[in-house]
Parts: C-alpha cells; sequence; structure tokens
C-alpha cells in the first residue's frame, strides 16, 4: 500500500488549553523528573548527558530514545516522559518510538481506554466482576502537528491508517512523519465518533500536566458497563 508522503499531509497549529489523558490509578509520576532541576541550568547540558547514558533497566527508561533536547524536567514531567522512555505498540508508537496519547474531551478518553479494557480483560479471561481505578490528567498542548482528523475514513490509505483492529500501518505512517520532524498527528477518535485525539511526539508541545481527578470503571465480568467519576472530600477538622 502506498501511504501518503509526509508533504502532503496537511498541517493544523493547535492550542488546546486542557486535553485529557487516562493512566492506571496504581501508576505516579516518575519522581527522577519531577524533582530534577532543569538541565539549562547544568553547563554544557552535562545534567542531560549523564541521564541520557541511562538504560531501558532503569526506572525511568531509556532517555536514549529521545533528543536530549525533547527530556522534560519540573513538576508535570513525571507523567509526560515515561510514554517516550518507556514506550509501548499503539497505533502511532513502537516499542522503540514513543507517544503521549490525549483526547479532547474527557469522554473521549473514557472510549478510547473501555474499548481496550474490554480486549484486555476478555483476553486475560477475568469472570469476577471488579473496579478498575483510572487517574485523568489534564493536560496543556500547544505545537504543529499533522492533521487527518478531516480524511476520510472509508477510502485508502486512511482505512487502513485508522483501522480499528490492526496498527501495522499506521505505525509505518507515524515512522514516515517522525523521520521529517514531525511534532504529532492529530486524527479522529476510532472509538467514539465525533472525538478527536492526539498522539504528541515531541515532548515540549506539553506544558502544565497535572492530576485531574479519578474514574472508576467497573468490570462486570463481560465488558466494562459503567464509568463513575471519584472525588476525594475532605473530613471535618481533618
Amino acid at each position: 500500500m502506498r501511504l501518503p508522503l509526509p508533504g502532503r499531509v496537511p498541517l493544523a497549529t493547535l492550542d488546546w488549553p486542557q486535553v485529557c489523558r487516562l493512566v492506571p490509578a496504581r501508576f505516579q509520576a516518575m519522581d527522577c523528573f519531577e524533582t530534577v532541576m532543569d538541565p539549562q541550568d547544568q553547563a554544557g547540558g552535562d545534567l542531560v548527558a549523564r541521564l541520557s547514558g541511562l538504560t531501558a533497566a532503569s526506572p525511568a527508561g531509556d532517555l536514549r530514545l529521545l533528543d536530549p533536547s525533547q527530556v522534560l524536567f519540573g513538576p508535570g514531567a513525571g507523567w509526560i516522559s515515561p510514554s517516550f522512555t518507556l514506550p509501548r505498540a499503539a497505533r502511532f508508537s513502537t516499542p522503540r518510538s514513543g507517544a503521549f496519547y490525549l483526547a479532547e474531551e474527557i469522554a473521549t478518553s473514557i472510549e478510547e481506554v473501555r474499548h481496550h479494557l474490554d480486549q484486555d480483560m476478555r483476553r486475560e479471561q477475568l469472570a469476577a466482576p471488579m473496579d478498575l481505578d483510572y487517574r485523568a490528567l489534564a493536560v496543556k498542548v500547544q505545537g504543529n502537528f499533522h492533521d487527518i482528523r478531516a480524511k476520510a475514513r472509508s477510502r485508502a490509505p486512511w482505512s487502513a491508517i485508522c483501522a480499528p483492529d490492526s496498527y501495522a500501518v499506521s505505525q509505518v505512517f507515524a515512522d514516515s512523519l517522525r523521520e521529517t520532524g514531525s511534532r504529532g498527528i492529530a486524527y479522529a477518535s476510532v472509538r467514539r465518533p465525533g472525538g478527536a485525539c492526539l498522539a504528541v511526539f515531541d515532548p515540549n508541545t506539553l506544558r502544565a500536566c497535572r492530576h485531574d481527578t479519578y474514574l472508576s470503571f467497573r468490570w462486570d465480568g463481560g465488558s466494562v458497563t459503567r464509568v463513575v467519576e471519584k472525588r476525594l472530600l475532605a473530613l471535618q477538622g481533618r
């Protein structure tokens, strides 16, 4: 299949003040990215050079997968960096090329996560009902991104790039854009009609990543049947 040349893929300037990412609540921000000072404060970039010597065996992952200029530090960085230093295979990412996935609305994030939870739980043949807690992160994103949101998914090659059950073509497409310095891909949600998603390749387009709320997905033994928002309430006198 012939994929579109990167120069033929439109670009869009996105300035989204608060977009959403869901992560399992058991995950915590990595302290090594949160508490280390700005690498620019280190003469000659010695800090990044030293950290880039870390291997994939490190809890921080493999910083060699990122250009030193893309390694973020400070508040919120501990939520962002692991997507690139501990990458996983998904629609526009591979075990060697990470992406930070976002949705413009929390409802879209919920549908994306619900779909994959259903698949994973059925694959594991987990029949016992349970609640699975997720942390909703709020993030600011700003930058120029390749934009395929308006492409007709009923026509090739977009039908293969946005295939609901295969990432083979989409990963090759993403790698072709990365080679040109792409900062990421905006695309229509495959799981929620009308929803918009973003796969970010350059961490420098992300700012102010913070915890927003908790969500609990109810698995009834066959599917996820409901999602409940959980809020922490202060006790009187505490």
